[in-house]
């Protein structure tokens, strides 16, 4: 018996800016929007999920959180501060973090421009990413 082959999925831009816009239902975990690229049963993949967040200018955040599940950020616009566990760092276009697993984090744009960012879990399914969020109001 021959292993289940997974294809490759490939987005255009219009194919992406197609997807729909989702956010969370409470407003107080931040002023975001995201367009989840790859997730099961969405797409045949099996052990990445990922998709794009925008924070717009000046008041765009992710509320402090964290999640079993490790996290890689790649920034593709505009410049914000993303703090893990209580140290603050400047992020801006180009720049890839890694968040371990249960670390608290956040993210805050004061800049002028919107803040977008790819963002990656292992695992195939994004609804198996459970978020936690922090008493703390914004960061």
């Amino acid at each position: 018996m021959s292993p289940l082959k997974i294809k490759p999925v490939i987005f255009s831009p219009n194919a992406i800016s197609a997807l729909p816009s989702e956010s969370f239902p409470d407003p107080s975990h931040g002023d975001l929007t995201w367009r989840t690229l790859f997730t099961q049963p969405n797409t045949p993949t099996s052990d990445l999920s990922a998709g794009i967040a925008v924070c717009p200018p000046h008041t765009g955040c992710l509320c402090a959180h964290r999640h079993t599940q490790a996290e890689l950020y790649y920034v593709l616009e505009g410049r914000a501060t993303v703090t893990i566990d209580g140290q603050s760092h400047p992020v801006e276009k180009g720049t890839a973090v890694f968040i371990p697993g249960d670390a608290e984090h956040s993210v805050m744009n004061t800049s002028d421009e919107e803040f977008k960012w790819l963002y990656v879990f292992p695992g195939g399914s994004f609804g198996d990413v459970i978020y936690r969020f922090s008493a703390k109001a914004r960061l």
